[in-house]
């Protein structure tokens, strides 16, 4: 072999070696946010709005809901629904979609929301743009006031005598005076039991001692570890029935914000309203966003409950901490 060709064999050996030493690691794409609409755009005071945001990534990683929190802006949570995650090709998509609705009118804005993904080169979150609104009133234009009722409609046939009402009320009180001699006669015939031991009427549980009640027998059934969407949907379930019956609102029916506000104005302190705020964004989460806490706060939020009540109770009634 002549000196050329072996130059020349060397160095094809020399960048084979090379090229097996360095090929790249191949890392799998983060995670990117493909779409976020709002639909309807353009929607009247009190209309549901449909939040959709799209995320495409590769199929060994999760995505999880975004935790809205507070930071709704002038919007109100209706209704979250579980992410859904289809196949994409060679990768995945997640859909994430919210129902809103808003009840102050003009061009609003959902603020940017935080995403966390999880996969095999880590966790991360993703932020989503902010996406504008326009809410309109359900008045006309030119409209200042409510509008007058409609006339009534004119009934053709005259109202009837009133002399056939009066005969009926004159025949019911006879009736009903010759049904009170009847009974006279026979309570003077038929002599009346002797009177039996006094009745010592039981008052029924307070909301407190039922609600109390309630969070004990979560306890008891260990539902934290074994079924956590059931055991945060007992816990918002007992708190929101024990505001609902021991301050008179309809705490069932409320959203997080608007049961604060009604808490605020019930007499409830800012601090036990906050403590009720937070723990029920939690039930939230867990129950319609597939979050899951750790156990040390799954037990923690229950511990909150317990201290919800407390801090609720009259203090003429007395109560014990779990």
């Amino acid at each position: 072999m002549t000196g050329i060709a072996k130059r020349i064999a060397m160095g094809v050996g020399i960048v084979i070696a090379a090229g097996v030493l360095t090929v790249p690691i191949v890392h799998a794409a983060a995670p990117t946010i493909t779409s976020i609409t709002a639909s309807p755009a353009h929607a009247t005071v009190g209309d549901q709005i449909t939040l959709t945001i799209t995320i495409d990534h590769d199929a060994a990683t999760t995505v999880e809901s975004a935790g809205f929190g507070a930071n709704v802006g002038a919007f109100e949570i209706v209704a979250v629904a579980p992410p859904r995650t289809e196949p994409n090709g060679d990768a995945s998509r997640t859909t994430i979609a919210y129902t809103l609705a808003a009840f102050r009118t003009g061009d609003l804005t959902i603020p940017p929301q935080t995403i966390t993904y999880r996969g095999t080169s880590g966790s991360g979150t993703l932020t989503t743009i902010a996406t504008a609104v326009t809410i309109a009133s359900v008045l006309s234009p030119g409209d200042t006031e409510l509008r007058p009722l409609k006339a009534q409609i004119d009934l053709g046939d005259p109202a009837p005598s009133p002399i056939i009402p009066a005969l009926f009320v004159a025949a019911f009180a006879a009736l009903t005076a010759f049904g009170y001699v009847l009974v006279r006669r026979a309570a003077a015939i038929v002599p009346m039991p002797a009177p039996g031991a006094p009745v010592i009427a039981v008052p029924p549980p307070s909301a407190h001692e039922i609600a109390r009640t309630a969070l004990d027998a979560i306890a008891a059934a260990d539902l934290g570890a074994a079924d956590a969407p059931e055991y945060y949907a007992r816990i918002a379930a007992t708190v929101r029935t024990y505001l609902s019956a021991r301050f008179d609102f309809p705490a069932y029916a409320m959203t997080r914000r608007e049961l604060e506000r009604s808490a605020t104005s019930s007499g409830i302190d800012r601090w036990p309203a906050r403590v009720i705020g937070n723990l029920l964004e939690q039930c939230d989460a867990v129950e319609f966003a597939t979050f899951r806490p750790a156990p040390e706060r799954r037990a923690a939020d229950l511990t909150a409950a317990y201290e919800i009540i407390e801090l609720t109770t009259p203090s003429s009634a007395t109560t014990t901490s779990p």
